[in-house]
């Protein structure tokens, strides 16, 4: 709160405001409608809303879904279990860590419904313990309260000043073509430059969740969606193209020897092309596609001519995907169809199967949680401690909603801080504001003062983690009822409960939980390397455009795990993006090797299991290894070999394939 910054944000306070009065409206139809926990409908409104309409629509849609499929799962839970606690609480856990799972492997929105499925059980459960005839009735009034508060956010966000996700969406775009562009043009000028690749492919793992919002934003964007998804694809090919053309440059320049004739000029013009703002145009992209085809030499022996052959494709190709970024960035901009026909065909669409899911980490935080939650259940249990619920509840909470994190014990004492915070100024609310309060009015103006300073906090991203439990656990403790009827003893067991749910939660997640970022980035890596290792088998996904969505999706999440990784790591020398290239000319030279000669067929199988074995051998010993000087003499001899071939497109991808590897894996040796 004392970032000057936030305090004049005038977009932060429409939000605020608008927030403030959806949850005053939530409260005032709970209060009265009579609902046993209106104010549940008010922390939903906070919950729910987002400074984008397309979020706020999503967010809810999947909140009022995973409320009643947690409601259904206590129905079904505690009628049957309530005479023996320990089966109860482990039904519960057991529940949790199935939802967590579930949730862990969908990375976009839809995974909060069962996130949420997850913890509102003990919401629900663990409260009706003690009068389990009446769970029927606490499930209908949940539901009922979480669709209110749903409702009302949804419609206060959609008819009071809506702030739609495209403006962010194109402004994302525009950052992220203009920094690919600055990449290239450093690699066509200047050669290497490597600083912004990691940072583009971790954008672009974001991108997917913002066109699920676009989606949500206006039945009219829908178009707009597809043109993202599109643009998305090709933004995910043109990291490797761009990366070979680096490497393919840098071969042809070392020593300081000059480009060969004619290509100087062509990739100063290239350079220039993607300068220029706005929409490339297709005369402009039809001229440097006629002068990369007149430049082709004819295939001979000379490895400078294969480089130059190699380059013009990889050349091709970059053209063809920027001229359809820019054809689908400004069909974005202007919300319509893409004027132009594609130019880089994309066989097939990415799958949610060319993610990276990681199957095991996934299991491992899922139960880390259910048994964090099942440990705090037995000790209450045995204590037999009345209003140790509360504690259940908040443990379920802070062990499943920071499980994604590589280590989620600091968030988590974080949580628990602002949480103490909370129970602090509730406590104040209480027992010196409210005595004083005797109408609807009167509240509204006393709960304004906290909570519109509340509502800037969860505007950004930088300080929603800081926001969001100081303001649910604020209205939960506040238990703004029609009648008032705090009570001091009361309200410190629910506090202190609360305090130890989430305390025993950090505890038990910094014992058996926590790995760290290098921890996890290795896991990543290793999962690439068998990706690499299936594709020269030929299992798995052989599709070139779902191959690169997958390998640049381990990109993007590693990016941010590498920069924390310590220095001296070895997993510095790890570069997934060349991984990603060798991928890619992996899948070429499977894709040709079925229209070459038997002799050129099995030299480019051989390779390919040698590949294979290098990319096990990583797997196995779990670090980077040298790649075989034996695999360095099979791509040169069959260089030679795929010279005398036919010319042809089976020629060219052979090609490109085989150098692709050479330079790729052996690049000192080149």
């Amino acid at each position: 709160m004392n970032n000057p910054s936030l305090l004049l944000d005038r977009q932060a306070w429409t939000f605020s405001v608008k927030t403030f009065l959806a949850a005053l409206a939530a409260l005032y139809i709970g209060l009265a409608g009579n609902l046993s926990r209106p104010y549940w409908a008010m922390a939903t409104v906070y919950i729910v809303t987002q400074p984008m309409l397309g979020p706020t629509r999503a967010k809810g849609a999947y909140r009022i879904i995973g409320t009643l499929i947690a409601g259904a799962a206590t129905l079904w839970m505690l009628p049957h279990l309530v005479e023996a606690p320990l089966l109860l609480s482990a039904a519960m856990s057991l529940w949790l860590s199935a939802c967590l799972f579930i949730a862990l492997l969908n990375r976009g929105p839809r995974g909060y419904a069962f996130l949420l499925a997850g913890y509102t059980t003990a919401f629900i459960g663990f409260p009706a313990v003690t009068s389990p005839d009446t769970i029927f009735d606490t499930v209908v009034a949940r539901s009922e309260e979480i669709i209110l508060g749903t409702v009302v956010a949804v419609l206060f966000a959609s008819l009071f000043f809506p702030t739609s996700v495209q403006p962010m969406l194109r402004a994302r775009i525009g950052s992220w073509m203009g920094d690919a562009a600055q990449w290239c043009r450093q690699i066509l000028l200047r050669g290497q430059a490597h600083a912004p690749r990691n940072r583009l492919a971790a954008d672009l793992v974001q991108f997917e969740a913002l066109i699920e919002f676009l989606r949500r934003d206006d039945p009219r964007h829908a178009g707009a969606a597809v043109s993202m998804e599109r643009l998305r694809e090709r933004m995910l090919l043109m990291l490797p193209v761009l990366s070979s053309i680096a490497d393919r440059l840098g071969a042809l320049r070392a020593g300081g020897r000059a480009l060969p004739p004619g290509l100087e000029p062509l990739i100063t013009d290239i350079a220039q092309w993607l300068e220029r703002p706005g929409r490339s145009s297709a005369s402009e992209y039809a001229v440097l596609r006629e002068r990369i085809l007149a430049l082709k030499p004819a295939v001979d022996g000379e490895l400078d001519h294969l480089l130059l052959v190699t380059l013009l494709l990889r050349l091709e190709e970059l053209v063809d995907l920027w001229q359809d970024c820019s054809t689908l960035q400004h069909a974005i901009e202007q919300g319509t169809a893409p004027l132009d026909t594609a130019h880089y065909r994309i066989r097939a669409t990415p799958t949610r199967h060319s993610r990276h899911v990681d199957y095991g980490m996934a299991l491992f935080s899922a139960a880390s949680a259910g048994v964090a939650l099942m440990t705090y259940c037995a000790l209450w249990i045995a204590l037999g401690w009345e209003g140790g619920g509360n504690g259940a509840m908040m443990a379920a909470v802070a062990a499943a909603f920071f499980a994604a994190q590589d280590d989620p014990a600091p968030s988590m004492l974080q949580f628990l801080l602002w949480a103490i915070v909370a129970s602090l100024v509730a406590g104040v609310y209480l027992f010196g504001v409210f005595p004083a309060v005797h109408d609807f009015g009167s509240l509204a103006l006393v709960l304004a003062v906290v909570f519109l300073p509340l509502g800037l906090l969860l505007h950004r991203p930088q300080t929603a983690l800081i926001g969001l439990p100081l303001t649910v656990n604020l209205v939960a403790l506040l238990n703004v009822q029609n009648t008032y009827s705090a009570n001091i003893q009361s309200f410190i067991n629910s506090s202190v409960a609360m305090f130890i749910g989430i305390g025993f939660a950090v505890v038990m997640t910094r014992l058996f939980r926590s790995v760290g970022a290098e921890w996890t980035a290795r896991r990543l890596v290793r999962q690439g390397w068998s990706t690499l290792a299936d594709a020269a088998q030929g299992r798995g996904q052989q599709d070139r455009q779902q191959f690169a969505a997958r390998m640049l999706d381990l990109l993007g999440l590693l990016a941010p795990r590498l920069a924390a990784a310590p220095a001296g790591s070895d997993l510095a020398s790890v570069d997934m993006l060349t991984e990603a290239r060798i991928g890619l000319n992996i899948l070429q030279l499977r894709r040709a090797r079925h229209e070459l000669p038997e002799t050129s067929r099995e030299a480019v199988e051989a390779i390919l299991d040698a590949v294979a074995a290098h990319y096990r051998a990583q797997v196995a010993q779990r670090k980077p290894l040298p790649a075989p000087p034996e695999l360095q003499a099979q791509l040169d001899a069959s260089l030679q070999r795929v010279q005398t071939v036919a010319a042809g497109k089976a020629r060219d991808e052979a090609l490109m394939g085989v150098l692709g590897l050479r330079y790729a894996m052996y690049p000192e040796r080149g």
